[in-house]
């Protein structure tokens, strides 16, 4: 298996509910020059925010919180398909959200190592 198909494998993991967020720090430290990865690790994080907060909606109301999870389940297998041919597919309102997730410092308090530049 080559090293693109290993990323893209990683990359589409990022999308799987909850779970998502152990492959997005995976990916993250195999893979921190791809910018595709990258690119999935970040919108990874944020996907597991709203699924956080998706747990406080269902709290609220089960038939708008079903409605939400169905939507974000949709979107997640969406995008870890794109994820899967080498797509760069945005998820819904993540395009605002992905610059402030802290990738880089992620990765220099995991690992005590400077962010490799690409």
């Amino acid at each position: 298996m080559s090293g693109e198909h290993k990323v893209r494998i990683l990359a589409a993991g990022c999308y799987i509910p909850f779970a998502g967020l152990v492959l997005c720090l995976v990916t993250l430290l195999r893979y921190p020059h791809s910018e595709f990865a990258l690119y999935h690790i970040k919108q990874g994080v944020a996907v597991f925010g709203v699924w956080f907060l998706s747990l406080f909606v269902l709290w609220m109301s089960v038939f708008v919180g079903l409605i939400f999870w169905f939507a974000l389940l949709f979107y997640c297998y969406k995008s870890g398909r794109g994820a899967l041919k080498g797509l760069k597919i945005v998820f819904p309102g993540m395009n605002r959200v992905t610059p402030y997730i802290p990738a880089e410092a992620i990765y220099r308090h995991l690992t005590a190592e400077d962010f490799p530049r690409h």
